[in-house]
């Protein structure tokens, strides 16, 4: 029977390397883990696990014959890769059992994946199989976007529901098997910036709603809006989507009107017709009535168009564009905790938290249009 899993137990201090480590060996595909370094968590472990201590080497903490204890028979599936560890006490570790320890002073994941490939290259073979079929599943959805983005400037009837279907298929799995961060990693290449932007908000949408806990039927009704919610910008001038810098009153203008254009193009099919084409009207409306292109307020917005606004907001924060550098997530989300209550719905500003954590993995910028 062949060998499917091997899963990389990552243990450490401080919290932020260990965090941004396991956030980069996610990336590449392995399948990591950050986990508590006690008896009863190791015992958990797979057989084909490798364990990791990372991060600083402290004495006190790191004793040879403590460590031997605690690992048993995983010793020789053990790797110590811990900066600062006096090089006298490599010979002790050695004694102790340990065959794999990191003696230089590279504590980059490139050199902590040598050490991976050294203990089992099966390993490494998973992850970068793992990571090559996650390129390929995320470079058919842009395809995919992109395609319909130019089927709608080219002709601007209703697209078909059953494309939304195939995308939230191809996200889910992505998402489902990845932190948020990696899925902002895999959709930096993006080469068309407002289909990248559907494909973000989209899948913002889908993580958003399952931290809000909710079923399948209305997880696909806000992933069906989220993932046309942009469509009206298939009718704005490219010289105005791809300006590299900020727009001016007039440009701004014509720009607000991809929300109606949206709603038009939506509404010549009835499966689209509806709540999908109310919120790509309606997406960028305030609860204060300071949005466009209505300026309603509060009691006129329903509860799946605040949910696609502040993923969308959300997305353009955290996008690299040409006139601004990207957001980190937790500055992004503290931008939308400033707009709750006024322009944001509070609760659901509270519950986006979980979302924005799950973002804040270190991720590579991502590019995308106005």
């Amino acid at each position: 029977m062949g060998r499917s899993r091997v899963g990389i137990q990552l243990m450490g201090e401080p919290q932020a390397e260990i965090d941004a480590c396991l956030a980069e060996l996610l990336s590449q595909g392995f399948d990591a883990h950050r986990t508590v370094p006690g008896a009863r968590e190791l015992a958990r472990a797979g057989r084909q696990d490798i364990l990791v201590f990372a991060g600083r080497y402290r004495p006190d903490d790191h004793v040879p014959a403590r460590l031997a204890d605690l690992v048993g028979p995983m010793r020789s599936r053990t790797i110590l890769f811990l900066a600062g560890m006096d090089p006298r006490r490599f010979i002790a570790f050695e004694q102790a059992g340990f065959s794999f320890i990191n003696i230089t002073t590279d504590m980059s994941v490139k050199s902590l994946v040598g050490l991976i490939a050294q203990v089992d290259p099966h390993a490494v073979y998973l992850a970068s199989k793992t990571a090559a079929l996650r390129a390929s599943v995320s470079n058919g959805i842009a395809g995919a976007v992109v395609d319909l983005f130019d089927r709608l400037r080219a002709n601007p009837v209703a697209p078909a529901l059953e494309e939304a279907a195939s995308q939230r298929r191809a996200m889910t799995e992505l998402i489902g098997k990845s932190p948020m961060s990696v899925w902002i990693d895999l959709i930096q290449n993006y080469h068309d910036g407002t289909a990248q932007h559907c494909a973000l908000v989209s899948g913002y949408t889908l993580a958003f709603a399952r931290a809000l806990g909710v079923g399948e039927r209305q997880t696909g009704r806000l992933f069906d809006a989220a993932f046309f919610h942009d469509v009206g910008k298939a009718m704005t001038p490219l010289e105005i989507l791809d300006k590299p810098g900020a727009l001016d009153a007039t440009e701004w203008e014509i720009m607000k009107r991809h929300a109606a254009h949206g709603y038009d193009i939506l509404s010549r099919d009835a499966q689209t017709g509806g709540e999908i084409a109310r919120v790509a009207r309606d997406h960028h409306e305030y609860l204060d009535g300071s949005g466009y292109p209505r300026g309603i307020r509060a009691g006129e917005i329903d509860d799946i168009t605040r949910i696609i606004t502040i993923c969308d907001i959300f997305a353009a924060l955290t996008e690299k564009r040409s006139y601004k550098p990207p957001k980190p997530a937790d500055e992004a989300y503290s931008i939308l905790q400033s707009m709750a209550g006024a322009k944001l719905d509070a609760d659901l500003v509270r519950e986006f938290e979980k979302v924005a954590a799950e973002c804040d993995g270190g991720h590579r910028p991502v590019l995308s249009a106005a």
